[in-house]
């Protein structure tokens, strides 16, 4: 019997669609690179990762910081790409922009 594929799309609205949880003086902040090297690729995820970041997507994290947190990733990630091509954006996003994120996600569950 052949395989039956079934996409569902997901959509998730606001701050939450994110399991976040942030302190006081804390604000949501992205990061995304694009970095050719793979060793510099993975560290830069780690450094992410060490500072409580959450992956969204293959080079894209978010999570709560505060200002000198930021500050502290900015120079840790900025040096970890000092001898590699490549790009990092470090965005804060306020709560009341955040509130109209939007997710879209499709799904292909696998044989029934």
């Amino acid at each position: 019997m052949g395989k039956i594929v079934k996409k569902q799309e997901l959509v998730r609205t606001g701050i939450d669609a994110l399991d976040l949880v942030g302190r006081a003086g804390e604000v949501l902040t992205y990061v995304f690179y694009d970095i050719d090297n793979d060793k510099i690729r993975n560290r830069v995820a780690s450094i992410c990762k060490d500072y409580g970041l959450e992956r969204i997507q293959f080079s894209g994290f978010i999570g709560y910081l505060s200002r000198n947190r930021r500050e502290e990733l900015a120079v840790k990630l900025r040096d970890a790409i000092s001898s590699s091509t490549g790009k990092i954006l470090i965005q804060p996003v306020c709560e009341k922009d955040f509130r109209e994120y939007r997710e879209f996600i499709n799904v292909e569950e696998g044989e029934e």
